[in-house]
């Protein structure tokens, strides 16, 4: 919890309200370029940009309720790993509540260098597939008005086009320990700015001293809901990956359709690998493997591998998982990744105790190691 302080948008509201605190970030120094979501030209989409003159602002949006890409992942691009390198090189990055979760873990696992960053943070209700999105924005021109104002009044739910599904189970709203906070739940008229640091306020001539509590309760009616929710969804897909059909795990069910595209790799925040296990020679095989395997079997499954292939990703993900449910939204087959990955993540994160984003201090579970770890299974430690 920080300081509070009023943002005025003027009669264009939040997003003016946001370009003008860009604007003024860089016109102080206080950063040398900005990361933002940036619109496209038609309007109803957004691209990730760094932007170092405030003129191209303009068309910065970071409320479109879009996601195409991570932009925890842009920020390894930008961020350097050489001290000397990075000097002077502060940079602001405007990020939803689960990529600036989904930062926090890529910082622990040395893929970017939070001391390059000023973190802003703004409230989300939810998001759209893109395709959703769009149908809805070409036939209303008031669609992101509408979607404003559920934001405002921290509906869970969206006035019109169902939200991505991760999004109806996302227990985080509002952004954690950003430099600074920009929310609109509960917040009507001027936008309402939160930061740890006074200083950063005053010296961006932000008024302290704002009404926060309007903003505390709606963010908290709407976690009360949003985690109702995700405690029954999730239930219901741990029973499915708990079910033995014909002699098939769930698990093993609910992979089946998964064709090792990679396009979960590459949407998800927190799969950095350089180089995936999976597109090493160690799965590039010769026709005879095919071969021989169908020869064995009667029938064998091409391209192969797919329940291991998402098993490693459980591994090297689920404690660390933030749920933002790209995964979901890159899959060509449609399967519920999110749904699945997320049923299995709360489990490993509660065996640890950990909330991934929750803070920097936290260790990472997979880096640490203590001698009483699972005493429940039975081994005696003395």
């Amino acid at each position: 919890m920080g300081e509070f302080a009023s943002l005025s948008g003027g009669s264009n509201g939040a997003v003016t309200a946001v370009r003008d605190l860009l604007v003024r970030l860089l016109a102080q120094g206080q950063v040398r370029a900005v990361v933002v979501m940036m619109e496209t030209q038609d309007g109803m989409g957004v691209q990730p940009a760094l932007v170092s003159r405030a003129d191209r602002l303009e068309k910065a949006n970071p409320f479109l309720p879009v996601m195409p890409v991570h932009l925890a992942r842009m920020a390894c691009l930008v961020t350097e790993h050489d001290p000397v390198e990075a000097a002077g090189r502060r940079l602001a990055i405007v990020l939803r509540p689960c990529e600036l979760r989904a930062l926090v873990e890529l910082a622990k696992l040395k893929q970017t260098d939070l001391g390059q960053l000023l973190t802003i943070g703004v409230d989300c209700v939810g998001t759209f597939e893109s395709s959703d999105w769009r149908g809805w924005a070409s036939s209303d021109p008031r669609a992101f008005e509408l979607y404003l104002d559920a934001a405002r009044q921290g509906r869970p739910d969206s006035p019109r086009t169902s939200y991505r599904h991760a999004c109806t189970i996302c227990e985080t709203p509002s952004a954690w320990n950003a430099d600074l906070s920009v929310h609109v739940i509960g917040v009507e008229g001027d936008l309402l700015v939160e930061s740890p640091q006074p200083a950063l306020l005053e010296a961006l001539g932000l008024p302290i001293g704002a009404d926060a509590a309007p903003h505390s309760q709606a963010v908290e009616r709407l976690r009360e809901i949003r985690s109702a929710t995700r405690k029954a969804r999730l239930d219901e897909m741990d029973a499915q990956l708990r079910r033995d059909q014909e002699g098939q795990s769930g698990l093993v069910q609910a992979f089946e359709a998964c064709q090792r595209c990679h396009n979960c790799t590459v949407a998800c925040p927190i799969c950095y690998c350089k180089e995936c296990l999976f597109r090493t020679d160690n799965f590039r095989y010769e026709p005879r493997h095919y071969l021989g395997g169908s020869e064995r079997k009667g029938a064998a499954r091409l391209p192969g591998d797919t329940v291991a292939f998402q098993l490693t990703r459980l591994c090297h993900v689920s404690t660390s998982c933030v749920g933002c449910g790209l995964c979901t939204s890159a899959c060509p087959a449609d399967l519920p990744v999110d749904a699945l990955f997320q049923a299995v993540a709360r489990r490993t994160q509660a065996l640890f105790n950990y909330v991934p984003g929750r803070s920097l201090d936290d260790p990472l579970p997979p880096a640490t190691f203590e001698r009483k770890e699972f005493v429940d299974l039975g081994e005696v430690h003395r």
